[in-house]
Formats: C-alpha cells, structure tokens, sequence
C-alpha cells in the first residue's frame, strides 16, 4: 500500500476516534455541573464507565485497523488520541480538589483503567504485526511480553513519568499537564528501547497509568487542599487525573518508541 494511503487511514481513524471520545465524555456529568474530572466523580457512575469502556472499545478497532496497515504503535496512538479529546472535555484537577474528591478513587481509578488499556493493547498487538524494529534476541525471538523480568523492568521504567510531570507540569491547565504526560511517555519509551530492547511493548501502553497511582500516594502524602491549590503549592503529581495519565502516556509511548528506534539497535546481541 503506498505511503500516502496509510497516512491518509491514519488522519482518518484520528479523526473519527477524536468524535468517539468527545461524544462518550458527554456521560460524565458531573455533580456541580459541567463534566466531570473523573469516573467516579460522576452523577452516574455506571453510565461514566460504560462510556468509557465504549470509547476504548470503539478506538481500539479503529487502532487495530489503522494497525493492519501502519505499525501496531500508530494504532495504540489513535487509542491515546481518542482519550485525548475525551480528557480536553471534561473538567481538571480544579473541580477535584473543589469537589473534595480523595484520591483513594483516583488510584482504584488509574488501576482499573490500566487493565482496560492493557485489554486493548493486547487486542491490537495481538491481531495487527508485531513491531518490525524490535531486534530479536539471541534466540531469535523475542522476550516474552508477560514475564516477571519484563513486567519488574517496565513498572520500574514507568517511574520516569513522575519526575518528568513534577518539572513540566507548574499549571494544572489541561495542555501543559497532558503535555506532560506526553513527554513523560516519550521519556519511558526511549528507556524501554534501551532497557527491553527485545520486548514487543504490549505491557508498556498501560504501565504508566497504573503508576499514576504512586504519583497520587505521593500527592496525598505532601497534602492536598483547596488552600494548597489557590496557592499554588499542590504536588503537580495530582494535576493529571487518571485519563489524562493515559492520553498522554500513550500517544508519548507511541512518539518514543519511533523516536527510540536507534535505541533498541545499539544493544542488539550479535548473533554467531
């Protein structure tokens, strides 16, 4: 398929997956008005849920077939775009900390959502190609995705996202924090290029989500309060709410890891 023609399947499935989030956000209604920041921040949390699961649902088919005649990475991208134009709807940290939300809901929430994203991110992987700029190892195949070794080193990589959003992310406005994230995504990428240069990144799309949840630990434990907030000295670990987390991470991871190509090439193993 000429290039043109995949660029053009591409602008359309982001485009489409752009409307699919914009409508699902308009199920979370929050309770002051406006929508609300979160998922269990909602007047009907149930309805929030099952948009958003129907909004990954529908991105992931359109990532897996933006996948079949791209890379699985672009198709991973208009999943992270279609949160992207959810998370641009709905409200900030801002109506969080006026809402008195806690943050136990933020963590069950970044977990939860993490599973789902893992969902989707196996569904593509597994039924588009596999990166073809992921060396083989010595074996000539690849570490698997799903191993203790793999799973340790992507969780500890993740970690990078939390001290690239507390130096990024000064506002809680919602460009500069999912910006963050985005380059916080990058960032993890490039890591994971060097540090599993063999690993198809099936686990990498979600990690950072779910450490999301250590950021919020953090956040609460340095205080949260409305007064902390108007006076700008809330932790910036709390300014991105758990579907901003994943937008950005996951469009950043798909920029990283094409960035990070020359990465995993350096310390491919020569084989005899």
């Amino acid at each position: 398929m000429a290039e043109w023609m995949r660029t053009a399947i591409l602008i359309v499935a982001l485009a489409i997956s752009a409307v699919i989030g914009t409508i699902g956000a308009q199920w979370l209604g929050g309770p002051r008005g406006g929508l609300g920041p979160t998922i269990l921040q909602t007047v009907d949390q149930i309805d929030a849920a099952i948009a958003i699961l129907g909004v990954l649902a529908i991105a992931s088919v359109l990532g897996l077939l933006t996948a079949k005649v791209t890379t699985a990475a672009s198709g991973m991208f208009v999943l992270g775009f279609a949160l992207f134009a959810l998370a641009m709807r709905t409200q900030g940290v801002s109506e969080f900390i006026f809402s008195d939300g806690n943050t136990s809901s933020l963590m069950i929430e970044a977990v939860c959502l993490s599973v789902v994203i893992l969902c989707s991110s196996v569904f593509i992987f597994q039924f588009s190609n596999p990166l073809k700029d992921v060396p083989l190892n010595q074996s000539g195949s690849w570490d698997a995705p799903f191993s203790l070794r793999t799973v340790g080193i992507t969780l500890l990589i993740s970690l990078a996202m939390l001290p690239v959003i507390w130096i990024i992310a000064v506002t809680p406005s919602k460009g500069q924090v999912i910006g963050s994230a985005v380059i916080g995504g990058i960032a993890v990428a490039c890591l994971a290029r060097m540090c599993m240069p063999h690993t198809q990144p099936i686990l990498l799309f979600a990690a950072p989500t779910a450490i999301a949840a250590v950021g919020y630990a953090i956040a609460t434990f340095l205080g949260i309060s409305d007064t902390a907030f108007t006076q700008n000295t809330l932790s910036p670990l709390l300014f991105p709410l758990p579907i901003e987390y994943a937008a950005g991470s996951i469009m950043g991871i798909s920029i990283g890891l094409s960035w990070g190509a020359s990465l995993a090439e350096k310390v491919t193993p020569e084989i005899a």
